[in-house]
């Protein structure tokens, strides 16, 4: 027996006038590319540490993470993973705005 199945469909297209709603921005998905943003977060990633840490070996002490898994960050070889985004965004008030003038500069 299989099981029921929710589809969902999106439609960036605003299909009644509604008093305050606004069209300037139709979906996020349109603004930042999904794909774009999972390509370039390597690189993204590394620069944001090379600016807050001296080393690797810093990144890897804050982070409790392996040197080899630090190096990796700082090589733009991999990204960390949400969990470490998250230290970063709660330990540090100026990462958010490090990411957005990186992915604005990009654009």
């Amino acid at each position: 027996m299989s099981r029921p199945r929710l589809t969902l469909i999106v439609s960036n297209n605003l299909s009644c006038a509604e008093a305050g709603t606004d069209r300037g921005q139709s979906s996020w998905s349109n603004q930042f590319e999904p794909y774009r943003l999972k390509s370039e977060a390597p690189d993204l990633w590394s620069s944001y540490f090379r600016a807050r840490f001296n080393s690797p070996r810093e990144v890897a002490l804050f982070c409790d993470v392996s040197f080899q898994t630090a190096l990796n960050w700082w090589a733009a070889v991999t990204a960390p993973a949400s969990h470490i985004a998250l230290l970063m965004i709660m330990t540090d008030p100026e990462a958010p705005g490090f990411f957005h003038r990186q992915i604005g500069a990009a654009a």
